[in-house]
């Protein structure tokens, strides 16, 4: 059977995320959840708006147009506009965003309303509202906008800002086409110096070679192309920009911006410069000297002073001044003044103020708080602060009905809030403000007392008698762990208490009782849920907990389930409870149930039926509860499984009845079902899943309201429910309990109430003592700022709070504590008797111990055996071991780490060299020579190195036949030819055209370029490669002489040691005690050394198994035999180290390895060297300086390479800029090809519209011209005179401006509509009879009038479609604007390109040589000497005297010349300045003349001069002035009370003429009566006339009205003649002036 029932909406509270705007200047808005709510700040009436399709995204209100509009959250969200205060729907804004809405808002006046969209599509899109069309759109990629705001003065124009970039729309029209062009306003740094940016044009400078190349860009530096580099900023440039949160119109169109940090900018209308006026810290200098060299935008700033410290997060302008306020909740009026900024503070709200905003009037300021308030500020009268909502901020924990739930309701939020609900009108009774978090809340059926539970484990019991001031009467400190659940039984007998981990308290529930707590029951788990069950029949209170296990994830839910018994009191008293506070599970029939699915809430009957929800698979499963005989179990056996939410996880409720099961999830929907059948009875969404869906719900006791409370949208909705009308059962039976329940429950609330109040007179007097209790406030208007959850105070007065909670005992350590004094006492002798006991014992052990210290070695025990406790001894000792256990497995993986670390840097930097590194030291000279370690090349760069070569010897070959071919050289004569000969033999000679020094150490590569020759990259590239593969040949080379070194050495410690054996046996022989010198190779010379652990590094003795032993000796034996031959006669070696020092031919590249060690003396002061220190300090110099040379010519090769790598870096530059300017060359185009495109569609539209108009124009005038036509069949005197009244117009009086009004933005002029609109209603008026011509047929006027407003109204669409054309022109020509623009940027884009290939190819051509130069020859000051050749050139000598020769004629003849010019300019510029002088004189001149023909002297001046006390004259004028004026008051006065008494007269004669006209009435209905019987009679008695008379009487009708017309017409000829006659008399009276005589003739 299909159940009807209903759920209405009866009222909702909350309080937004968004800011509260106003609808009208009385009505503010806001939305809250799924709603929108509308509140009436004069009779606080408040109207709700739902949205059907989930919860309120993005909102804005107009109060001008008096609409609203707000989008849904959720996939292809749409934006809904209602009416107000009707609250109809208008229009559905679609497709306009992928996921959500951000931001919208309404133009101040017109159709306007822009939106903006998030992720992924960053859109802002342009809407008229009226017609619910989208007319343009723009994507911005990645901007997360925070501020969206139309120009009040300006529909077309609106700003948008987010945390790094601020943005200025214009909306361009064209007829119906609408487009969005971008104006990107700069942002300042934070202190206020503009940020860089990067020019993309070739300038002057780049063109320019340097010595380090031409300069390039930074982005082309850093690698970038593209976006990228547009956006690039290094990082020596890189300033932290302001970050917009707030923007305000002015009525100039500038912009006013709040920051994030406090800084004001202004934002010129016409510049769009942002200009930091002042900011919190930032200080402007003063003095010319200390001006920073800042761009021009921000020197204007300096003359505006530092900003006081105020916020600037909300901005709202007025005449008055620019008001702003912010987080630190109060208001500021900043008034901007030519070389001053006055900062006023206003007023305080007490917490952080989110929005201010004007009314549509502006005689009143909205003011928004954080905290869920909302204030009316009047700017003129500043002490008129009105409240108008007080609804607070939070998520709430649950709401819940008072006592039998039948009046009030009370909520709690998280933040510490008790509220208490109207449940008719939902008006906020009172506020109870505790200092704690609150976790859960309870309502007691019993009394009217609430039970508030916190997170530090206290329980609140508040008074609730007196609803309107709530207080706290009791408090008890459970546990230091939150409590999670609350529940009363529901006859409110026991009150149950769940904490996280897992300890349940019961406690009593009757204020009688004292709220004593019976005892506690562990679960040892988490608790998710705490259900409680009445059961009557057997006359016991079940508890049933839900609980997860350790492992198991809390939002998948828990499968242990626990049952057990709620003692009373008689069973507290007894034994079942231990001194612990500890009940029996024996006595409370404590049972337990695994359940094979989770379940994240679980509820119980008194029918042992039990309803369980899976977020699993999000279904609700019905549940009969099994009880075992004696056992300590019970079993669930499945009854019904149904599909409740679409999202998990989700809770269940059930009625006090137990006949209605409400499910609620994080889809937001709550669902009511039967709970016998388990079949939906009702179904609907009150809150959003975006918010989490529900927190809580509650039924009346007649199931006829329903209360529930959102997740986190901080939301209370209550619903009326109405049962279906067909099914009276339900609803007879759903009031008979709750008539039962209440009469049930009346007696003792009355009796536990009284209870209440006197607890809470005690409790008073206690807190007046007791200052440690915490603090409450009740009220029913407003919380003080304390109760901000973001205040500093306040988590400085939390931090006191949880510091006060810490030292204070719970009442399980004070259970604990008393079961411990109970048991000291009962055993105190047992105890002295084991102490004793123990203390014999231990001097027992003493004494052996010391005993055991004398015994011998082997006979004595260790220590761990007089330990007598061996549970302790053997715990302590797996301690031990797990301890040992621990530490051995973190060192095994810390060398494991290591040996790993150490096999990587063996592998890369060891096995992978085919060279080792190593160095060879000297025996005494202290000289250390290392050689290059070498990795082996592979396959790749070999495979390279010869196909360059190949490359190489195919370019020689071809240069050679080119030259053998084409570069045939003429015939010379034999000394010429001997001479080229010399020059060629100098210039192969020449080691600078040479491509490298090799040469001079024995290594050639015929394959290497010439300096000269080298200009293409891959040029470059060839020649590192080849300088690389010397490079390396050079260090083979070298490596081979330090191999032989090293084995010479090694040689030659073998020979010293042998000799060492004979030293000894003489030193043995003489008896003397001198070491011998032992030459050792050191780690350095011997780096495999490292890679071992010799024995002599190990300091802790090792074991060696028989096999190393056997291995050791074997290992000795061998080294014995290798020292024996060792030791034979090398005589080879020997012979040459004696003769040539080790080596056949001495080298010169060891020297790059060699160091000189200094002298020991040259650390002490040269003026204490003595002369032979002196000495030695010069060769040391001579030497250095001569190996510093050496050195040198090895560090040439390394130089050429670093050369041309900056060359290729060089190129690279070039190559990505070159790719910049073609990305942006790109852009341009494709750029300009979408211009063009809209351009050519414009230049038709505009074309068609034009033809149009010119047809409507035609159309007008043909309108005008057929004007005779269409009275044709009247006389030519009247035609004109009915053309006279078809051109006149009505005259419409402007609307005055007000000259003392709030808005600093006017009024709109009335649009052309409007006025049209006027001007057809005056026109009705000029269509009336009375102003037809006499003599004019009826039909004639009407059809001039209907001529006459058709020409109206086309004139009215000419007038329209002129601006449209006119519009639309403007248009075209920006576009145009725009196009050229573009095609300028694409020429100078190519004009840029073209100049970076030449700056390539002069790069590539002007080339770096590196030259030798030869020392100690020329000797160069070194102050004179030119360290760079930018410009140079290689010249002949010949040619640069030639040079200097010319130079010098020609500096002489430039000499001779300037002096003659000098002296002849010397004439011009003193004539000029006598010409100078001469136009000046001659401007004055004018001047003076000007000034006196235009100088007029006024009668006032004339009284100036005439009189001698012209003050007094002035006063005695205003005296006159003042009695005039005191006179005219006295006439007014005396002719208002005239006028009064008329009045009162035409009153009197009014209430008589009424009297007459009642009278006068009843005469005419007689009348009216006599009228109707006598034509009733004649039409009865009356015969036909015939036609002819009919017409004849007609005809004579006809004339008879004609000839009244003639006379009217003629009588105003008459008066007309008549008053031209008298105003030619008068005008022969007056005596006409000079001017008016001429003007007459």
């Amino acid at each position: 059977m299909q159940n009807k029932d209903t759920l209405t909406l009866r009222w909702v509270k909350g309080y937004t995320t968004q800011h509260v705007l106003l609808v009208d200047n009385r009505t503010i808005c806001y939305p809250c959840g799924n709603f929108l709510i509308f509140v009436d700040t004069e009779t606080k009436e408040e109207r709700v708006l739902k949205c059907e399709t989930g919860s309120i995204g993005a909102f804005t209100a107009n109060s001008n147009s008096k609409v609203v509009a707000f989008a849904e959250q959720r996939l292809k969200p749409s934006i809904y506009l209602f009416n107000f205060p009707e609250l109809s729907k208008t229009a559905v804004l679609t497709d306009g965003a992928e996921l959500e809405y951000t931001l919208l808002d309404f133009s101040y006046m017109g159709f306007y309303l822009a939106s903006f969209s998030s992720i992924p599509d960053f859109t802002l899109t342009i809407w008229n509202w009226k017609t619910g069309d989208n007319l343009c759109s723009k994507s911005l990629m990645r901007m997360q906008a925070c501020v969206l705001l139309f120009n009040p003065m300006n529909q077309l124009q609106l700003c948008l800002a987010s945390c790094d970039r601020l943005l200025v729309w214009n909306i361009e029209r064209c007829n119906k086409f609408h487009l969005l062009t971008e104006v990107n306003v700069e942002l300042p740094a934070e202190d206020g110096t503009m940020t860089f940016h990067e020019d993309f044009r070739i300038s002057h400078d780049c063109s320019a070679l340097t010595y380090y190349g031409p300069k390039m860009l930074i982005s082309a530096q850093a690698g970038l192309v593209g976006e990228m580099a547009k956006t690039f900023v290094a990082q020596e440039f890189q300033k932290t920009i302001v970050q917009p949160v707030s923007v305000c119109w002015t009525p100039t169109s500038d912009l006013y911006v709040g920051c994030k940090k406090g800084q004001l900018l202004h934002v010129d209308a016409d510049l769009h410069k942002a200009v930091v006026l002042a900011g919190p810290s930032l200080e402007f200098p003063t003095g010319v000297e200390n001006v920073p060299e800042w761009p021009i935008s921000t020197i204007r700033m300096n003359i505006y002073p530092t900003l006081p410290p105020c916020s600037v997060n909300t901005l709202a302008f007025s005449t008055r001044g620019l008001f702003a306020a912010g987080k630190d909740g109060k208001l500021y009026c900043i008034k901007l003044k030519f070389a001053n900024l006055e900062v006023e503070e206003c007023w305080s709200a007490g917490s952080s103020i989110r929005n201010i905003t004007f009314s549509a009037d502006y005689a009143s300021l909205l003011i928004a708080t954080e905290e869920g308030l909302a204030f009316l500020y009047n700017p003129l009268e500043e002490a008129d602060v009105k409240t108008t909502l007080n609804v607070y901020s939070g998520d709430f924990v649950s709401a819940m009905f008072l006592g039998t739930g039948t009046q009030y309701c009370v909520s709690a939020r998280k933040l510490g809030i008790m509220q208490v609900w109207s449940l008719k009108d939902g008006k906020n009774i009172s506020t109870l403000a505790l200092s704690e978090r609150i976790s859960a809340m309870a309502c007691c059926p019993s009394s009217d007392h609430v039970a508030l539970a916190t997170e530090t484990g206290h329980i609140y019991y508040a008074n609730v008698v007196t609803v309107e001031t709530p207080q706290l009467i009791h408090q008890v400190f459970l546990h230091r762990m939150p409590i999670q659940s609350l529940k009363y039984d529901p006859e409110g007998q026991f009150l149950v208490a769940g904490c996280s981990d897992g300890f349940i308290f019961s406690m009593n529930a009757k204020p009688s009782k004292l709220f004593k707590v019976f005892g506690y029951t562990e679960i040892k788990a988490e608790i998710l849920g705490v259900s409680v069950a009445l059961n009557k029949l057997r006359k016991n209170v079940d508890c049933l907990t839900l609980s997860c296990q350790p492992g198991e994830h809390k939002c998948h839910g828990g499968t242990e389930l626990t049952m057990f018994q709620l003692l009373g009191e008689v069973a507290a008293a007894s034994t079942y409870i231990n001194n612990r506070g500890m009940m029996s599970d024996v006595a409370i029939k404590k049972i337990s149930c695994h359940n094979r699915l989770p379940l994240t809430s679980a509820v119980h009957d008194c029918e042992d039926n039990l309803y369980g929800f899976c977020s699993l698979n999000r279904s609700i499963h019905k549940y009969k509860i099994i009880k075992e005989v004696n056992n300590k179990t019970f079993n669930l056996i499945l009854q019904v499984k149904v599909q409740a939410h679409q999202l998990g996880p989700g809770f269940l409720h059930l009625s006090q009845d137990q006949e209605n099961l409400a499910s609620a999830a994080r889809d937001g929907f709550i669902q009511i079902r039967d709970a016998n059948s388990m079949e939906i009875n009702f179904e609907t969404q009150c809150h959003s899943y975006h918010s989490g869906g529900l927190g809580s719900v509650d039924f009346s006791l007649d199931r006829q309201t329903v209360l529930t409370t959102g997740v986190h949208d901080g939301t209370l909705i209550c619903f009326s429910s109405k049962f279906d009308t067909e099914n009276t059962l339900r609803h007879k039976a759903a009031i008979e309990f709750s008539v039962s329940t209440f009469s049930l429950l009346s007696q003792t609330s009355k009796t536990e109430n009284k209870v209440l109040d006197l607890m809470e007179q005690k409790y008073q007097l206690d807190g007046k003592e007791d200052s440690h209790l915490p603090m409450s406030k009740s009220s029913t208007f407003s919380v003080s700022s304390n109760i901000s959850h973001g205040s500093t105070a306040e988590s400085q007065r939390l931090n006191d709070e949880r510091s006060i909670t810490s030292l204070e005992e719970t009442w399980l350590e004070k259970k604990n504590k008393e079961a411990i004094k109970k048991d000291n006492f009962h055993h105190a002798d047992v105890k002295a008797h084991l102490r004793e006991g123990i203390k014999k014992l231990r001097q027992t052990i003493h004494i052996m111990m010391m005993e055991n210290e004398r015994v011998p070695q082997n006979e004595r025990l260790n220590q761990h055996e007089f330990n007598l406790d061996l549970k302790e001894q053997k715990k302590l000792h797996d301690e031990g071991e797990e301890k040992v256990a621990k530490v051995r497995e973190s060192i095994e993986m810390t060398n494991l780490a290591n040996q790993y670390l150490r096999e990587v840097i063996k592998r890369e930097c060891w096995d992978q060299m085919e060279v080792k590194g190593r160095m060879l030291e000297a025996f005494y000279s202290g000289i250390a020579v290392t050689n290059y370690s070498k990795r082996e090349r592979s396959k790749k760069e070999l495979d390279l190195l010869k196909q360059i070569t190949r490359q190489r010897t195919i370019e020689q070959i071809d240069m050679k036949a080119r030259k053998d071919i084409v570069e045939t050289p003429p015939k010379k004569e034999e000394k010429e030819e001997e001479e080229a000969e010399e020059d060629d033999s100098k210039e192969e000679e020449n080691p600078a055209v040479k491509g490298s020094l090799t040469y001079l150490y024995g290594l050639v590569n015929p394959y290497l370029y010439k300096q000269l020759d080298l200009h293409t990259k891959d040029q470059k590239i060839n020649q590192i490669i080849l300088l690389q593969d010397m490079i390396y040949n050079i260090k083979a080379e070298f490596n081979k002489e330090f191999d032989a070194t090293y084995k010479l050495k090694e040689v030659e410690i073998a020979r010293v040691n042998d000799r060492n054996v004979r030293i000894r046996e003489i030193i043995m022989q003489l008896d003397m005690d001198e070491a011998v010198w032992v030459p050792t190779m050191s780690n350095n010379e011997k780096p495999e050394r490292d890679l071992e652990v010799l024995e002599s590094e190990i300091s802790a003795e090792r074991y060696l198994t028989e096999e190393q032993k056997a291995m050791l000796e074997e290992e000795f034996k061998a080294e014995q035999l290798r020292i024996l031959l060792a030791k034979a006669d090398n005589w080879r070696e020997r012979a040459l180290m004696d003769m040539m020092g080790g080596v056949l031919e001495a080298k010169k590249s060891d020297i790059l390895k060699m160091e000189i060690p200094a002298p020991l003396f040259m650390v002490i002061p040269d003026y204490e060297w003595n002369e032979e220190q002196i000495r030695q300090a010069k060769e040391y110099t001579i030497k250095e300086q001569a190996l510093s040379e050496e050195k040198d010519k090895y560090r040439k090769e390394e130089l050429k390479i670093c050369n041309l790598l900056f060359s290729l870096q060089i190129e690279e530059e070039i190559q990505n800029q070159n790719a910049q300017l073609n990305f942006l060359l790109a852009e341009q185009k494709s750029c300009v090809g979408c211009k063009a495109q809209v351009m050519q569609e414009t230049k038709v539209m505009v074309d068609q519209f034009r033809e149009t108009y010119d047809d409507l124009v035609a159309e007008d005038r043909l309108l005008e011209r057929g004007f005779r036509k269409e009275f044709f069949d009247v006389n030519a005197a009247m035609v004109d005179q009915l053309y006279k009244i078809y051109k006149r117009r009505p005259k419409l009086q402007m609307k005055r401006a007000q000259v003392a009004t709030a808005n600093p933005f006017g009024h709109w002029s009335e649009t052309a509509s409007e006025g049209h609109i006027n001007l057809l209603s005056s026109m009705e008026e000029l269509n009336a009879s009375r102003f037809k011509p006499e003599h004019l047929d009826q039909v004639v006027w009407e059809r001039l009038c209907e001529i006459r407003n058709m020409k109206i109204e086309s004139e009215h669409q000419v007038k329209l479609k002129a601006v449209t054309l006119a519009e639309m022109q403007t248009f075209l020509q920006k576009r145009i604007e725009e196009d050229e623009h573009c095609n300028q940027m694409i020429t100078n884009y190519t004009q840029d390109i073209s100049s970076l290939c030449d700056i390539k190819s002069q790069f590539q051509m002007n080339l770096m040589v590196q030259l030798v130069l030869k020392q100690g020859q020329v000797e160069v000051m070194s102050d004179d000497f030119i360290s760079e050749y930018n410009n140079s050139i290689l010249l002949h000598k010949a040619v640069v005297e030639d040079l200097n020769n010319t130079i010098q004629l020609l500096g002489e003849k430039k000499v001779a010349i300037m002096v003659e010019c000098k002296d002849f300019k010397k004439g011009i510029v003193q004539l000029e300045w006598e010409y100078r002088k001469m136009l000046m004189q001659m401007d004055d001149l004018h001047n003076k003349i000007r000034d006196i023909l235009k100088f007029t002297i006024t009668r006032q001046a004339q009284m100036y001069l005439r009189e001698d006390n012209y003050e007094a004259r002035v006063t005695d004028h205003i005296m006159v002035m003042e009695r005039s004026v005191d006179g005219q008051e006295t006439f007014h006065d005396r002719v208002l009370l005239q006028k009064r008494d008329n009045i009162k007269k035409l009153q009197k004669q009014i209430s008589q003429l009424k009297r007459d006209l009642k009278t006068i009435d009843q005469l005419l209905k007689e009348q009216h009566i006599s009228v109707s019987e006598r034509l009733h009679i004649q039409e009865m008695t009356a015969t036909v006339k015939p036609e002819d008379e009919a017409r004849a009487r007609f005809k004579e009708l006809m004339q008879h009205r004609r000839l009244v017309e003639l006379t009217k017409a003629q009588v105003e000829d008459i008066n007309t003649l008549r008053m031209e006659l008298e105003k030619q008399r008068m005008r022969t009276f007056p005596v006409l002036s000079d001017r008016e005589q001429q003007t007459y003739s």
